[in-house]
């Protein structure tokens, strides 16, 4: 999208859109209680697990999630019970992430921004071309698949790479927005569950 100043296209300002975007919506979902947030995330749970996307797959990367997040340690658990191959993210960079196989939860130790992930002397790289199912984490959703994250690009440049996986967002009904200003290379999502349902976006 353009806009013309003295004859000269000038590009919108989405960073600055997103920015503000991102401040509103991380105050809504801040502002979940400690009781709704662990309530809601349950239920998600259980919407995620019996998901036919998530149920016929073999490797299912996932995320541990932050504290005003929805919360995935009982989500990862039970799919480890079903006998799912369940990876998390490692951080490798600056906008570079690696899928690690989970193979406990007792494997987990804290790593950068004190978000959990394999340790070290038994992390095991899932090829992301392998990955049947992402859940997505991030701070708000549009119900066209369009996601806005933290900023950092990490899935951005992550999901292209897990082309054949279904991208299933996990978030609060608080998360979802209007609309989110997006680019071509920012990625969306084929559905998305929250404590309400769980709904095909769509996204093209």
């Amino acid at each position: 999208m353009t806009r013309m100043k003295s004859g000269m296209p000038e590009r919108v300002d989405f960073d600055g859109e997103k920015r503000a975007l991102r401040k509103k919506m991380l105050v809504v979902r801040r502002a979940l209680s400690p009781t709704d947030r662990r309530t809601f995330s349950e239920i998600i749970g259980e919407r995620l697990v019996s998901h036919e996307n998530v149920d016929k797959a073999q490797f299912v990367f996932a995320y541990v999630g932050m504290e005003d997040e929805v919360q995935t340690e009982t989500l990862l658990s039970r799919l480890l019970d079903m006998g799912k191959q369940v990876a998390i993210p490692w951080i490798t960079g600056k906008r570079a992430m690696e899928a690690v196989l989970v193979p406990s939860m007792d494997a987990l130790e804290a790593g950068t921004y004190h978000i959990l992930t394999v340790r070290e002397e038994i992390r095991e790289v899932l090829p992301p071309q392998a990955i049947d199912c992402v859940i997505v984490p991030g701070v708000a959703f549009g119900r066209d698949g369009t996601r806005l994250g933290m900023g950092g690009g990490y899935y951005d440049a992550f999901l292209p790479k897990a082309a054949k996986a279904v991208k299933i967002a996990a978030a609060f009904q608080c998360q979802i927005a209007d609309h989110i200003p997006s680019l071509p290379h920012d990625c969306g999502v084929d559905w998305i569950a929250t404590e309400q349902g769980v709904f095909k976006t769509s996204k093209k």
